[in-house]
């Protein structure tokens, strides 16, 4: 494996093992999916045997499995479900919300282009000059 290079090493692998092959990053081995039907065939097809994520030990004693990224399996799914469902109802995913939340922002850009005329005029007052 050149460490500088992972994608060219995938490659070179995927020449030899096919499009679905392991390798050991560390540790921990690790699934390499390579072309669109084998990504398919495992995300699609078959979800349920690829839909656990592995488990950071760093965080673990921290966040004790729970949070929608450290979470796996059915406590996963619970949180993703409930996330979801709390963000459709606050509007994700609607234009309005969209739509709102860039007007506030344009109000907020001319408020801020209004005070920092004002602060410059006042250190123009402060230093003595006369205002034109």
């Amino acid at each position: 494996m050149d460490r500088r290079g992972f994608l060219n090493s995938f490659m070179r692998l995927r020449e030899k093992y096919g499009d679905v092959f392991t390798v050991h990053l560390g540790p921990r081995p690790v699934v390499i999916l390579c072309g669109t039907e084998a990504i398919r065939e495992a995300l699609v097809d078959q979800a349920e045997a690829f839909c656990g994520r592995g488990t950071v030990e760093v965080v673990k004693p921290t966040f004790k499995g729970y949070g929608v990224i450290f979470a796996n399996g059915e406590r996963w799914k619970a949180l993703r479900r409930f996330s979801l469902a709390t963000m459709r109802d606050f509007g994700m995913g609607k234009r309005s919300v969209e739509e709102r939340i860039q007007e506030e922002a344009q109000c907020l850009v001319e408020e801020l282009r209004k005070s920092q005329g004002e602060s410059q005029r006042k250190g123009v007052k402060e230093s003595g000059e006369a205002e034109t």
